[in-house]
């Protein structure tokens, strides 16, 4: 890769302002909005884009395969680019992209950006947004190397826990199948100049990932660092009373 700079990505599944603008200003490289397993729907997500774009915060949308048509939509209100969930292979792949870009280069119809709102260059044609390919299955691993020299793609996502399941190995990150499968993305994604992302990362898991070789890191979405809070503060509280000889009121 031309840069050591490890890339943070924070990630969104609640569709609510305050989260997106907390997340916005918390200082990630880019921010995930989640359509595929977020709360989002398309209205919720362009309010989404909208605010972190006015707060220069770079938007990647998550998209199901089997909904590529949202590509347009998302990217017309200022999305810098797309995560494709659970890549089959490379024919979603390149028609991603064909909706990511404009004439002659692909098939997406010029809307302006935003109605207009939002500055674009004189030569829309070179507008190409980033579209990302999720390896999160055999299908995939077993054409990461096609997948990868797809031309057009920006980078590979893992998600990992899907990854492990159609393995055979339950949620075990810690297998030596595991292993061996980031391995060759890893491989696969730098041999063809791209970055490899690592998607749902704890502060603990950090480390091992960029010994694994991963360019960027998506931190564990916000729910998920806000149900971890609350059990924090609960435990954190409950030993302070338990302390002072004062336990938990029954529920």
């Amino acid at each position: 890769m031309e840069s050591n700079h490890l890339r943070l990505a924070g990630w969104l599944s609640m569709p609510e302002p305050l989260v997106a603008e907390a997340a916005g200003r918390a200082g990630f490289d880019w921010v995930g909005i989640d359509l595929q397993h977020g709360a989002w729907d398309l209205a919720t997500a362009i309010r989404g884009i909208q605010l972190l774009d006015l707060l220069k915060v770079p938007v990647l949308v998550r998209v199901a395969e089997d909904e590529l048509h949202l590509i347009p939509h998302v990217l017309d209100q200022g999305a810098a680019g797309i995560v494709i969930a659970m890549v089959s292979g490379v024919g979603p792949v390149a028609d991603a992209i064909a909706r990511a870009r404009y004439q002659p280069e692909g098939r997406r119809s010029y809307g302006g950006q935003r109605y207009g709102l939002r500055g674009e260059p004189a030569e829309i044609a070179t507008i190409r947004p980033a579209v990302y390919a999720m390896v999160e299955g055999r299908a995939a691993l077993a054409q990461i190397e096609a997948i990868a020299s797809v031309p057009g793609v920006a980078g590979i996502h893992v998600g990992p826990v899907d990854l492990c399941l159609d393995l055979g190995i339950g949620t075990n990150r810690a297998h030596p199948l595991c292993h061996e499968a980031l391995q060759r993305i890893v491989a696969a994604t730098h041999a063809a100049g791209l970055p490899a992302v690592m998607h749902a990362v704890t502060t603990e898991q950090v480390a091992p990932m960029i010994a694994a070789g991963f360019d960027e890191l998506v931190l564990t979405a916000d729910i998920e660092l806000m149900r971890a809070a609350f059990a924090d503060r609960i435990a954190g509280a409950r030993q302070a009373a338990a302390s002072q000889g004062r336990g938990p009121q029954p529920r």
